[in-house]
């Protein structure tokens, strides 16, 4: 066997493997790039039994979402939030998302007067009528 030998083999073993350091270069990229693009949607947190509709219309973009149980407590991010600092957890999400919209969750039970006064409070930073989240007819 000469040289030339051992140099054929070992081409023809390394035309085989595939290297793959540069399309993990491209997922690690895309990965960043779709964290550092997204946005996170802050849950309420509080359990609700929500009202059935028969008719139902998607919310374009709602993203900053508040709950309002069946004691008219108002929940923001998982804690139970005051009327004053509602609109201010508002005004500081809009910022962060100008185009965000915002989506309100109700208990079946939930007063309406406590519903009414949270829109009211709100109003003022609405670019679009706020959602109501309800559940299908079934």
């Amino acid at each position: 066997m000469s040289i030339r030998d051992n140099a054929a083999r070992k081409t023809a073993a390394d035309e085989g493997n595939i290297d793959l350091t540069p399309m993990l270069d491209v997922v690690f990229i895309m990965l960043i790039f779709f964290i550092v693009t997204s946005s996170f949607v802050k849950e309420p947190g509080v359990e609700l039994f929500k009202p059935q509709a028969t008719t139902t219309e998607a919310c374009v973009r709602g993203t900053i979402i508040f709950a309002v149980d069946d004691r008219g407590d108002i929940y923001y991010d998982k804690n139970r939030v005051s009327l004053d600092r509602a609109a201010r957890l508002a005004e500081g999400a809009k910022k962060e998302a100008p185009q965000a919209n915002i989506v309100v969750q109700v208990d079946r039970d939930t007063p309406a007067f406590a519903v009414e006064q949270l829109v009211d409070e709100l109003r003022p930073l609405l670019t679009a009528p706020p959602c109501i989240s309800t559940d299908d007819e079934v």
